[in-house]
């Protein structure tokens, strides 16, 4: 577990503190006690340039660990690309989770949504292993759980799909791609049992009915009435590819985020993932809810969605944070890069372009989408001590002085090898660069032979993914999602 310190005092050379107002101080000794932050005061400049800001937010992801394409879930349209997920090695939920979890605190993400993607067994043991995953490694983690009940096989009627398939592969499918699932009820009261029995210290849950596509609007409305009865935040995909975008259409013809309004879903609790094909009415409905959305832009890229409309989302006064997916556009999970990738992507060049610091402020949202507190996200007085350092010397040797504010600098430059150090709630995670709550080496290790020996599950699921995808090509070229 991540070395705890009731006090700790940190001096930085540069503090980017409060990016919605764009203020950087120092230097500066930050000093933080019982989790929070308790004094910025002025300080020496040291012998080693460094520079803080609040630890990033990572708003939305599944902790795979392996990076998809290693077992040969192949970039691709994300109704193809998710069938074959299920070649993924059986490693241990508990490593592959730990091995993610490592990888964002390098990347200076002190918080994160992990949305659940069962491996097949026993749910309340995979929660446990996630929970002490982040436990040992020393980050915030929601837990949202995964909710479905409809759609397993494709956006539509199951049994079009299986009769495009062999005959000799449809039970199989069937078998592997569409379990049986509980009621909308007894789902709600699991999640209630798993928060109950994990949440506590750094973890929190929430609700994740995986989207509209794959839940009954039994299904929705109950998790609605459970998360205004409870509190309890709700976490789901929403309209990510152009085929969500054409069911959706089919199968509300009113609308479908007004029905979800008409439900009571929409509200400040709620965080939905993409947005790719939102509407501008639609953003502008979710903005006056105060919904917050987290974009996924490397992800839409790699699995062919599109391009998240960031800049129509800020117009409608949209929240936005930002999140990788695990799937970020290198394989790295280099957070500094989604940002940097998020900036030049989605800036403008008008009189009004969007900035370094609005980019920035996105993790108080993505802040917000974790925790729901005001608390954490920023590096001010009475904040949480959730606080990234890197080396500033580092980045900066070629920088002529005083001419790059720190903003710019961090969204030029910054990256995952230039990250130092890394607090949680006051406790350090990472130290001169190296993770303290675990193994990671030997983790890293485990992981790596337990893929090699595992290699005979990833060929022999191949051709049956394989003759999967090709049904779900005529299912989808045949229009069969948008039948009601």
């Amino acid at each position: 577990m991540a070395t705890a310190v009731s006090t700790h005092q940190i001096r930085v050379d540069h503090a980017l503190s409060c990016p919605a107002m764009g203020q950087t101080s120092g230097p500066v000794t930050i000093a933080i006690a019982a989790g929070q932050i308790t004094s910025i005061t002025p300080a020496l400049r040291g012998q080693t340039a460094r520079l803080a800001l609040p630890a990033l937010v990572n708003a939305h992801d599944h902790g795979r660990g392996l990076a998809p394409f290693t077992f040969g879930a192949l970039d691709q349209s994300l109704e193809l690309w998710l069938p074959a997920l299920k070649q993924k090695p059986p490693i241990s939920v508990y490593s592959q989770t730990a091995l993610a979890l490592a990888k964002l605190a390098h990347s200076g993400v002190g918080s994160v949504v992990h949305c659940h993607n069962p491996s097949g067994g026993d749910l309340w043991a995979e929660t446990a292993a996630v929970c002490q995953a982040a436990r040992d490694v020393g980050l915030r983690l929601a837990f949202a759980v995964p909710m479905s009940d409809r759609n397993a096989l494709a956006y539509g009627d199951s049994q079009k799909l299986l009769a495009l398939l062999p005959e000799g592969d449809r039970h199989q499918v069937s078998q592997l791609w569409d379990p049986t699932t509980l009621s909308p009820q007894a789902q709600v009261e699991r999640a209630n049992q798993l928060a109950a029995a994990f949440a506590g210290d750094l973890i929190d849950f929430q609700y994740c009915p995986r989207g509209p596509q794959w839940c009954s609007n039994q299904l929705l409305e109950a998790i609605a009435a459970a998360s205004a009865d409870t509190g309890r935040p709700i976490h789901t995909h929403l309209l990510e590819s152009k085929r969500q975008r054409e069911w959706a259409d089919a199968h509300y013809p009113q609308g479908l985020v007004r029905y979800l309004d008409d439900i009571g879903f929409l509200s400040p609790l709620l965080t939905v993932a993409h947005g790719v094909w939102l509407r501008p009415d639609e953003q502008e409905l979710l903005a006056e809810r105060g919904v917050v959305v987290a974009v996924n832009t490397s992800s839409n890229l790699r699995l062919r969605s599109g391009i998240p409309p960031y800049q129509k989302m800020r117009a409608a006064g949209l929240a936005v944070a930002f999140g990788l997916d695990g799937l970020s556009l290198h394989g790295s999970e280099d957070f500094f890069e989604e940002l940097r990738l998020n900036y030049h992507l989605h800036a403008q060049a008008d009189l009004y372009p969007l900035t370094p610091m609005e980019m920035l402020e996105a993790h108080r949202h993505g802040a917000w989408a974790v925790t729901h507190r005001a608390d954490v996200g920023g590096l001010q007085v009475g904040q949480a001590a959730d606080i990234a350092v890197l080396d500033y010397g580092a980045m900066t040797p070629d920088v002529v002085p005083e001419v790059c504010p720190a903003p710019e600098l961090v969204l030029n430059r910054a990256s995952q090898h230039f990250v130092t150090d890394l607090w949680v709630n006051g406790r350090r995670v990472l130290k001169a660069g190296a993770l303290l709550g675990l193994d990671e080496a030997g983790l890293t290790a485990e992981v790596q032979a337990a893929t090699q020996s595992q290699s005979q599950h990833v060929y022999s699921l191949q051709p049956l993914v394989q003759r999967y995808q090709d049904a779900l090509r005529q299912f989808y070229g045949q229009r069969l999602h948008q039948q009601s």
